[in-house]
């Protein structure tokens, strides 16, 4: 059975924060049919919150909403993920694991190493992180006996996951007003750690009579009108030190969304990268700038030196050494400033860098007077971080660093074949929509067959049927019917006829997502014990609209969780789900007296005879509430209603029976 796992972190913040919780909630996702998962979003500081209008965030959105009717119905959770400062983490769960950055010193909180103590496992975002956070020790009384700890410290197991690449597509270009055509560029906000003010004043003074560049996308807290006025201002009085420079400072102000970070990135007049941090946790901006193949200056510690040194074979010994592929900045560990200081975070006597003012003035130099090598180096490390935090990697490490454990990758060519039933009757303007949708799945070419039994069509189906039949000869049966024996009539024949192990039943007027096909049959092939799955859908009333864009709105069909009580409440699996073909070995076919409650008798039947049902996380269905369907068409409600009292009936005498044997 799937995980119940609650993750709990600023999931919609536009931070540090916010990112980490959205690449562990992918990396769920990733494996969604090990884990099922609900979302309590918190607020980061003064950060923004995301508003793209996207699929990530709709489903983001979906799973907030279960996730308190699940907290009122008082569900239980199996594992709980905390994305958030040590400080904030609490027992939820039966398991609960601490995923934080933010270790940009040399020593963590007390309140950390205590907290620690709460947590089975701990992930952090770089090695400096846990090397410090394994480290930092002190003298602390237990509480509870007075006993004195010299060496109170951190004994949980902490695991190192790196962020991934983002895969953002191709540049779109990005309009910028740059006088210069030589730009270096740096990305922060504007407080103590980032080092913002010597960053640009060293700049101007290295190239006070040179037409260079600094692009500086800069914010105090958030988006807000007042911080960009109060950010410019404050960039205007530094600059007034300089009146007499030819160098040029560009602001931008703002969020901005990854295509456009990955567009300032990739822009032809921004050169390099550069940074004074005096710390990082890891440090996004420096990986999505050596992603994009920007050369970088930055100092020689904390978090970024994860993905800034590459193994580099020597050409002597032909071992392998980690080299800085980076333009290194000579520093000086040194006391945190007060105005740092914060209460159970940063330590009042712990330390960070300080970048070398002349080290730092020699670098640019260097990176302007010898570009094409700079460019060249960065060229080999974009490779190696491409290859070596790809998504598809690091949402594995994330979901087994979650897990605890290894999880088996379930690879398409291990999944038995998918048999995909449909009746076609009526389905003019469907068809075609419907054959592309169907044909696009993922797994369809190599693990699927469709089986369209024409059930004597008043529609001229055929000639669009045929034409995909020419194209997929290998994937498609097709059978035309001298007379229709009704929707279970041509469901038992394509059964039948069917050589899939798992069975689903595919609606002209409906629509999936492209992997929707192989999230249910992973889901089915890794749970060994059950035999049918399925999932809640979205619902639109306009016909052939894709699942990638449609006017659902967040409209969507909520299922309940299985049970043989809440089965008879109502047709859970409705309809798209998953099943064994083996369910009708042992349970007989869909019962051909109904004409729309079939599938709902069949689903009671099995579970009475202990086929085990089970819902997924993943919405990946679109239905089409069709006026003229016949569960939807409300001409057909007097004799529906009889049909689903007399399943009704059928099973409640058993339910209620079962119910004297558990008593």
């Amino acid at each position: 059975m799937k995980k119940k796992i609650l993750v709990r972190g600023p999931v919609l913040s536009r931070s540090g924060y916010g990112e980490q919780t959205r690449f562990a909630v992918r990396s769920l996702r990733a494996y969604e049919d090990v884990f099922d998962i609900f979302i309590i979003p918190t607020s980061w500081g003064k950060t923004g919150w995301v508003w793209q209008e996207n699929e990530e965030r709709q489903w983001i959105d979906e799973r907030i909403k279960e996730t308190a009717i699940y907290n009122s119905q008082g569900g239980q959770f199996d594992m709980s993920l905390q994305v958030t400062i040590p400080n904030e983490w609490e027992k939820l769960a039966p398991i609960n694991v601490g995923y934080t950055a933010g270790i940009e010193t040399t020593k963590v909180a007390p309140q950390w190493i205590e907290k620690s103590y709460l947590m089975d496992r701990i992930i952090v975002v770089s090695n400096h992180s846990k090397e410090v956070y394994e480290n930092t020790s002190y003298h602390a009384t237990d509480k509870n006996t007075g006993q004195v700890i010299e060496d109170f410290k951190c004994k949980t197991p902490i695991q190192v996951v790196n962020y991934p690449v983002r895969e953002i597509g191709e540049p779109k270009g990005l309009q910028l007003e740059l006088e210069t055509d030589f730009n270096f560029l740096v990305s922060s906000q504007w407080g103590p750690r980032k080092n913002i003010d010597n960053t640009i004043k060293w700049f101007i003074e290295e190239f006070h009579d040179q037409e260079v560049g600094l692009v500086a996308k800069l914010n105090w807290h958030n988006d807000s009108i007042n911080d960009r006025v109060g950010t410019a201002r404050r960039l205007k009085q530094l600059l007034a030190q300089y009146e007499d420079r030819k160098c040029k400072v560009y602001l931008l102000h703002g969020s901005f969304t990854d295509q456009e970070m990955a567009d300032l990135y990739a822009h032809p007049k921004i050169k390099s990268y550069i940074s004074l941090t005096h710390g990082e946790g890891y440090g996004l901006p420096l990986f999505e700038a050596a992603y994009h193949g920007l050369p970088i200056i930055a100092p020689d510690w904390s978090g970024h030196l994860d993905f800034l040194y590459m193994p580099v074979k020597d050409k002597k010994t032909k071992k392998e050494k980690n080299k800085a592929m980076f333009t290194k900045v000579d520093y000086q560990l040194g006391p945190i400033p007060p105005e740092a200081v914060w209460d159970g975070v940063l330590q009042a006597d712990s330390q960070w860098a300080y970048a070398d003012q002349g080290s730092y003035k020699m670098k640019l130099r260097e990176m302007k007077n010898k570009y094409e090598h700079k460019k060249s180096q960065a060229k080999k490390l974009q490779n190696w971080v491409l290859e070596n935090f790809k998504e598809s990697k690091m949402y594995k490490q994330m979901a087994e660093a979650i897990n605890g454990e290894q999880i088996v990758t379930i690879e398409t060519k291990d999944l038995p074949k998918v048999s995909i039933i449909t009746s076609v009757y009526d389905g003019s303007e469907f068809i075609r929509p419907f054959l592309e949708d169907i044909t696009r799945q993922t797994i369809f070419e190599e693990k699927c067959e469709l089986i369209l039994i024409n059930a004597n069509s008043p529609g001229n189906e055929e000639e669009v049927i045929k034409e995909y039949l020419e194209k997929y000869p290998n994937n498609i049966i097709y059978e035309k019917l001298d007379e229709d024996p009704g929707i279970y009539g041509v469901w038992n024949k394509a059964i039948k006829m069917s050589s899939g192990e798992y069975i689903t039943n595919a609606n002209l007027d409906d629509r999936k997502a492209a992997n929707s096909l192989e999230v249910h049959a992973k889901a089915l092939y890794r749970n060994k014990n059950v035999d049918l799955v399925y999932s809640d859908m979205m619902i639109t009333d306009k016909p052939n609209e894709t699942w990638e864009s449609n006017s659902s709105e967040g409209k969507k069909y909520n299922m309940a969780e299985f049970s043989f009580e809440n089965l008879l409440m109502g047709n859970m699996p409705h309809a798209a789900p998953m099943w064994k073909k083996s369910v009708h070995d042992d349970n007989g076919y869909f019962d051909e007296e109904y004409k729309s409650a079939g599938d709902w008798e069949m689903w009671l039947r099995a579970a009475s005879n202990n086929s085990q049902f089970e819902k997924i996380s993943a919405v990946s269905n679109l239905y089409f509430f069709n006026p003229k369907g016949i569960s939807t068409n409300p001409e057909n409600n007097e004799w529906k209603r009889k049909e689903e009292l007399k399943v009704y009936k059928k099973y409640q005498q058993e339910f209620l029976m079962s119910q004297q044997k558990a008593i």
